[in-house]
């Protein structure tokens, strides 16, 4: 091989060699520019995912309703007859009471909160303590829900099983616990108190409420109507 064709064989490698290390040095600053850029995305995702979460913290607390809460799976609630005033019967949960026992003289400037949260596919024991002694209506039908009634006698208390389907005639009763939305009629009759369990399948907001004539306070918002929040 002459030194022309050396020097050719040399300058060919060096071009080739050349043109690797541009092509490697080009490949690793646009990997490097891509890095940086995935990095900035990620901090600009991140900072979004902050905004939507405390937006949503934000809406959540604004728009959904106030309630009480509930101990485990079980709901106490007390119907209390002129608790607003005369005429004005409430459900109230003894939650809202401070402690404090509600009786036939127990009054409000406000009517109380009495919304309920409960959770979906989870099976809820209702426990309506009725202290009103009044006799409103008879109740005559189909019950919807299996439910236990707790009379207290001079014998002792006694408990009545009522199943589903059972047809109930002329049953004197003060209130009832009602949820239209999903067929729930529960009578209340005086002075008693009265346990069932319900399982909320849909979440969703359902309005409870009594069906049975009982003065002014029927069928207003902290009286005889409330709300079950289901999440």
């Amino acid at each position: 091989m002459n030194d022309r064709t050396l020097l050719a064989v040399v300058i060919v490698t060096l071009i080739v060699a050349s043109a690797s290390l541009t092509q490697t040095f080009l490949l690793t600053a646009a990997v490097t520019d891509q890095n940086n850029h995935i990095d900035q995305l990620a901090s600009q995702l991140g900072g979004l995912a902050s905004v939507v979460s405390s937006l949503m913290a934000s809406t959540s607390t604004q728009s959904s309703p106030t309630t009480q809460s509930q101990s485990g799976n079980v709901v106490y609630l007390e119907v209390v007859p002129d608790y607003g005033g005369s005429g004005y019967d409430a459900f109230v949960l003894p939650t809202s009471l401070g402690g404090t026992p509600p009786n036939a003289s127990s009054t409000a400037s406000a009517a109380p909160n009495n919304n309920i949260t409960v959770s979906h596919g989870v099976p809820t024991k209702f426990v309506i303590i009725n202290i009103d002694t009044a006799v409103n209506e008879n109740f005559t039908g189909q019950v919807s829900v299996p439910f236990t009634l707790y009379n207290d006698t001079n014998s002792g208390q006694v408990a009545l099983q009522y199943t589903q389907g059972q047809t109930i005639s002329k049953l004197p009763i003060s209130h009832t616990f009602s949820v239209a939305d999903l067929q729930v009629n529960i009578p209340l009759p005086a002075d008693t108190m009265v346990i069932f369990t319900y399982t909320f399948s849909t979440p969703g907001v359902y309005a409870y409420i009594c069906t049975t004539p009982c003065g002014p306070g029927m069928g207003l918002a902290g009286y005889m109507l409330g709300y079950v929040i289901v999440t």
